[in-house]
């Protein structure tokens, strides 16, 4: 099938919600259907394909369409109505025989002009704008939007609470990489850049709802540890050294924003991989973290807080959970899953099993067959 994947962010973003969108569409190529990516330039204009699949990991050739932040050097292409009207010609030219978006505006035109239309959104409840009660208008009055994909059962409920018909609603989990994730019988160079006899490795955002302030309240008990930062924004990773400062750590280093491709190798080589979120997170009881699935196949046992959340995605035997929010119970864990080898790979074993079901090219043939396409 020719596939029609869309979404407004700007190309080289590298937000879970970018990510996502860019993964399913992996998965439809994995497939064998023939894919084409419309999304924004990023500030820096066009980039080139091999650029793109080099920050995402890609291994699946996709066309790829990268529309200007401005046309005429006058009207604004914003992620909404102007990505959604900027598409159009190309909506038109390519025939697709199935368009997955993950936006609000593009599917509510595509469905309307009679293309079968796949939806995603993950919004919370908070969210009340006019473009998104424009993908709610289109789940009842267009017979084109087949499906709307989110990630969560109280989401679901919600999105029906506002109007969407049950039918069109399906929740599945994110998926995973799995073939970027998994652990390869040759292991590329260590990344780390410290001869520490044990490793720990967050992967993801440093916001303080995800839980950094209690790892590093935990790398203060564990100075035989080396806690390992990948990702998170400068602003943040300022602030968390101030107070690694504070506390007098050397046992930890940031290593900033990295390219999807070079993220396994940290989880690789660690000893632990760590979900710290907040029992504060204002998602505490519906996410579903990108960055779990990616634990999961990594070969690397994974210390998460017991949060609703993480608890509807996995159990206890593929995770070591611990209590959020305390940084005693998470050096515990660490020194559990890194001196308990036996109960380390039952962990892991467990763990692999669970990210093989959820890979992306799983998640789009569900998507496919619950839409009503071959896949």
């Amino acid at each position: 099938m020719r596939i029609l994947a869309a979404s407004g962010f700007e190309a080289g973003s590298q937000f879970a919600s970018v990510i996502n969108p860019v993964k399913n569409a992996q998965g439809f190529a994995s497939l064998g259907h023939q894919v084409t990516f419309i999304c924004r330039q990023s500030q820096k204009g066009a980039l080139s394909p091999q650029e793109l699949a080099e920050i995402y990991g890609l291994k699946y050739p996709m066309r790829w369409i990268q529309l200007p932040l401005k046309l005429l050097d006058r009207y604004r292409v914003d992620e909404h109505w102007g990505f959604a009207r900027a598409s159009l010609p190309y909506m038109l030219l390519l025939r697709p025989d199935v368009i997955y978006a993950r936006s609000y505006i593009f599917p509510y035109l595509s469905s309307k002009l009679g293309i079968p239309t796949i939806a995603e959104s993950h919004a919370d409840k908070q969210v009340s704008t006019p473009e998104f009660f424009k993908l709610i208008e289109a789940t009842r009055k267009h017979k084109a939007l087949r499906l709307w994909v989110t990630m969560s059962d109280e989401l679901a409920n919600h999105y029906q609470s506002l109007g969407v018909p049950k039918e069109k609603l399906f929740v599945l989990p994110n998926g995973v990489d799995f073939p970027l994730y998994a652990k390869p019988e040759e292991l590329p160079p260590c990344p780390f850049n410290t001869k520490a006899k044990i490793n720990v490795v967050h992967a993801g955002h440093l916001y303080d709802v995800n839980g950094i302030p209690t790892v590093l309240q935990a790398a203060a008990l564990l100075p035989e540890a080396h806690f390992h930062f990948v990702g998170g924004w400068d602003e943040d990773i300022q602030r968390h050294q101030n107070t690694a400062a504070r506390l007098g750590l050397n046992n930890i280093t940031f290593y900033g924003l990295k390219p999807q491709k070079e993220v396994p190798p940290f989880q690789w080589y660690a000893d632990a991989l760590l979900l710290p979120y907040s029992q504060h997170h204002p998602r505490a009881t519906w996410m579903c973290p990108l960055k779990l699935g990616e634990y999961l196949a990594s070969g690397t046992p994974v210390i998460a807080t017991d949060i609703p959340a993480v608890r509807k995605l996995v159990s206890d035997q593929e995770v070591h959970f611990i209590a959020p929010d305390d940084p005693n119970a998470m050096a515990e864990g660490i020194r559990r899953v890194v001196h308990d080898r036996s109960y380390a790979q039952r962990l892991v074993n467990q763990a692999l099993r669970k990210a093989e079901a959820l890979s992306f090219e799983h998640r789009a043939q569900n998507i496919l067959r619950r839409g009503g396409f071959s896949s």
